[in-house]
C-alpha cells in the first residue's frame, strides 16, 4: 500500500506522528460503501481562478464543483489540529476478514508533508473518528450554504 501511495504523490503519515508543516493545500475524503463508489467524495483545494473550491459527490453521482468561503482550508486545518488528526495511522483493518462493507480514505496535503489514512471496514478510535466527522460536517455545511451562483462545474463520477 505504501508503495502505491508513493506512486500517486502521497507520502503516508508524517513519521512517528510528527506534525506536518506549512499551509494546508488540500483536503480529500472518499468513502465507498459496498458497490457504491464513491458514496461520499470531497476535495477542497484552491481554485485556478482564485479562492477555494469544493468538488463533492454523494451516492455515486457525478461531482459538483462549487466556490466556497476563502478561509475553508484554514477552518479545516484548525479542525485537523484541534482533533490531532496527524496521529492517524496510515491504515485501519478489521481483525476478521470482511468481504463487503466500507472503505474510506482521508488526506491532508501540506506544504511540507501529507497526512494520509484509510480503512477497510475499520475506523480509528473515537476521538480521531470524531475529528474526521467534524471536518466532513463542516464541508456538508458548505454544501448546504451554496446556491446556483456558486456552481463552477461538474466532474464525471469516473474521474473522482
Amino acid at each position: 500500500m505504501s508503495m502505491l501511495l508513493s506512486l500517486f504523490g502521497c507520502h503516508g503519515n508524517m513519521e512517528n506522528g510528527s506534525k506536518p508543516e506549512g499551509a494546508l493545500l488540500s483536503y480529500q475524503y472518499r468513502r465507498s460503501d459496498m458497490r457504491i463508489s464513491p458514496s461520499v467524495y470531497y476535495l477542497v483545494e484552491p481554485s485556478e481562478k482564485g479562492g477555494v473550491q469544493l468538488t463533492w459527490a454523494k451516492n455515486a453521482s457525478d461531482g459538483t464543483v462549487i466556490r466556497v468561503e476563502d478561509d475553508a482550508l484554514v477552518k479545516i486545518d484548525a479542525l485537523m489540529w484541534q482533533y490531532k488528526l496527524y496521529r492517524l495511522k496510515e491504515n485501519y483493518r478489521p481483525l476478521a476478514h470482511v468481504l463487503d462493507g466500507t472503505m474510506w480514505s482521508v488526506r491532508f496535503r501540506y506544504g511540507n508533508g501529507t497526512v494520509y489514512s484509510g480503512g477497510d471496514n475499520a475506523w480509528p478510535g473515537t476521538n480521531l473518528k470524531a475529528g474526521i466527522d467534524a471536518v466532513n460536517a463542516y464541508i456538508d455545511s458548505l454544501i448546504e450554504a451554496a446556491d446556483e451562483a456558486d456552481i463552477i462545474g461538474t466532474v464525471d463520477r469516473m474521474d473522482l
